[in-house]
C-alpha cells in the first residue's frame, strides 16, 4: 500500500509522527502536512498565494513534506503533485490533539483533509484524540486506528463517504459505530483587555448537544468509547426537498 497522511497540527507534531511510524508495516507512507498549527481551518484553501511543497526527509519508506498552506492545499496539492501519476491507496488525517466530534466536523481542518481525499475518491480516514497535550499517549488511538484500516480494507466505502475516529483521553471501553452529535459551543468567548486597555475577546467554550436524548458522538465519547461515524459530502435535508419545492412554487404563485 501507499498511505497519505496530513493534519492540521503541523507536520512535527507527535500524532502524525507516531502514526505514520505505526503503518509502515502496511508500505509506503508520505506525509504532506502544514508547516505550522492550522486548526479550526475546514475546508479552507488558499487562492491568493503560491503554495510551497518542501521536501524535509526521506527515511526508508517514510518521506515527509510540509507545505506552507491549508490541511487542504496539503491535501490537494500532494494528489496533483507527488501522486499525479498513481493514487494513494488510502488517506489518513491524524492523529489530532483534540477531537473533532459533534459539531467540531463543521470547523475542524482534520476532517477538512480526509474530506478532501473523500472528494477525489480515495478511502479517507479523519482520527482524533481527545487530550490537547502536544505529546500525549497516541499508544490507544494508533491500536484503533489500525483496527479501522483493517476494516477499510476489506470493505468498500460507499460513494462520497469517509470515516471519522475519535478516541478518548481514558482508555477507551471499545468502539461504537454512531451518528454525528448536532449542538453548538457556548460561552464561546472571554472578554480581556490588551496591553493599551483596549477590549479583546479569547476564543474558548465548550460543546453543548440541541437534544439530552443525544446518543451521537459527544455523547458516546465522554461515556468513555472510541467512536466511529461514516460521514457524507451531501449535506442536502434529502427529506424536506419536496416539501420545500411545494412551498417554492406556492409563494411563486
Amino acid at each position: 500500500m501507499h498511505l497519505l497522511l496530513s493534519n492540521d497540527d503541523g507536520f512535527r507534531a507527535a500524532g502524525i509522527q507516531e502514526l505514520a511510524q505505526s503503518l509502515l508495516h502496511l508500505g509506503d507512507v508520505t506525509i504532506v502536512a502544514p508547516d505550522g498549527p492550522r486548526s479550526g481551518f475546514s475546508g479552507a484553501i488558499t487562492t491568493t498565494q503560491p503554495l510551497r511543497l518542501k521536501h524535509r526527509k526521506t527515511e526508508g519508506r517514510l518521506r515527509i513534506y510540509s507545505c506552507e498552506g491549508t490541511p487542504v492545499d496539503c491535501v490537494k496539492l500532494a494528489l496533483n503533485t507527488l501522486f499525479a501519476d498513481t493514487r494513494p491507496d488510502l488517506i489518513i488525517s491524524g492523529i489530532n490533539h483534540g477531537s473533532n466530534e459533534g459539531i467540531c466536523v463543521g470547523y475542524s481542518g482534520t476532517i477538512g483533509a480526509a474530506r478532501e481525499g473523500c472528494i477525489y475518491g480515495i478511502p479517507s480516514l479523519a482520527v482524533s484524540l481527545d487530550d490537547t497535550a502536544w505529546s500525549p499517549d497516541f499508544a490507544d488511538s494508533i491500536v484503533y486506528t489500525q483496527q479501522v484500516v483493517q476494516l477499510m480494507q476489506r470493505i468498500q466505502l460507499p460513494p462520497h463517504t469517509m470515516l471519522s475516529l475519535n478516541v478518548p483521553k481514558t482508555k477507551p471501553q471499545g468502539l461504537k459505530v454512531c451518528a454525528q452529535s448536532v449542538g453548538k459551543f457556548v460561552e464561546e468567548f472571554v472578554p480581556s483587555q490588551d496591553g493599551r486597555g483596549k477590549d479583546i475577546y479569547w476564543m474558548t467554550g465548550h460543546q453543548r448537544p440541541a437534544s439530552s436524548e443525544d446518543r451521537g458522538d459527544w455523547y458516546w465519547l465522554r461515556e468513555g468509547w472510541a467512536t466511529l461515524t461514516p460521514l457524507q459530502l451531501d449535506t442536502t435535508n434529502h427529506g424536506w426537498i419536496d416539501h420545500l419545492d411545494q412551498l417554492a412554487q406556492q409563494a411563486a404563485g
